[in-house]
């Protein structure tokens, strides 16, 4: 069976390339269906420089993050997706959570005009020139799945809405180089009160940094670039 594989930040580096096709067999599976555990197999074997990477990686098919049981089709196209640092139905844009431009804050506070609201809090998180005591960083480079991010970020919207007390929530994120300074990541929200807005707020920015597959690459000011480790995605039926 023939299988498109696409790799994601760190994986492509170490892979030597965005995208491959590959042909997998079923192992060890009396009925002959082929699984996303026997497309890793074929991956570890083709690709022995990612050995070491595939026990944390996921697997998105058909834009879903699955897990290694999920049954694979002539010509599907995997995703291999590495530890983030930091349902099927797309949003109607990705653009709408998902930005290369510089992020827009009096959009989003536009967005969030309620006369019902007295509490307001924004949250931005800006680029800064270290990270874990390495000083000398210039700029971090974004790479997101888009459509699977997007849709994070929509639901994760909704999550609040239903969660806290809070009338309006918009989430921003960039993608793309991201010089020091500039913000990375807006969270805009307001209720009635600001203890929901707080707390919605950090429920918000500390969700969307373990659930969204957006990698980050820093860049140094000696020319040097690392990608970051982070948490591995789970599986979307396991939550």
């Amino acid at each position: 069976m023939k299988i498109h594989v696409r790799f994601f930040a760190g994986l492509a580096s170490r892979a030597g390339c965005r995208e491959s096709f590959i042909q997998v067999a079923p192992q060890g599976d009396e009925d002959g269906e082929v699984c996303v555990a026997d497309a890793l197999s074929t991956i570890e074997h083709d690709f022995p420089s990612l050995a070491s990477m595939l026990a944390r990686v996921a697997v998105a098919l058909d834009d879903t993050i699955v897990s290694a049981s999920a049954p694979l089709y002539e010509d599907a196209t995997l995703d291999l997706l590495p530890p983030v640092s930091g349902g099927t139905d797309l949003p109607a844009s990705p653009s709408r959570w998902l930005s290369e431009t510089p992020l827009d804050l009096s959009a989003l506070l536009a967005e969030c005009e309620d006369p019902a609201g007295g509490g307001l809090v924004v949250f931005s998180g800006d680029v800064r020139n270290h990270h874990e005591g390495r000083r000398g960083v210039t700029a971090i480079t974004y790479e997101a799945h888009p459509a699977i991010a997007a849709r994070v970020l929509s639901e994760l919207e909704a999550e609040i809405l239903q969660r806290f007390e809070v009338l309006r929530c918009r989430i921003q994120h960039r993608t793309g180089r991201v010089e020091v300074g500039q913000a990375s990541v807006l969270v805009v929200c307001r209720a009635a009160h600001r203890a929901a807005a707080f707390e919605a707020a950090r429920y918000a920015i500390d969700t969307l940094k373990v659930k969204t597959p957006i990698w980050k690459l820093e860049h140094y000011t000696d020319g040097s670039e690392r990608y970051l480790d982070g948490t591995p995605l789970q599986p979307e039926d396991e939550g």
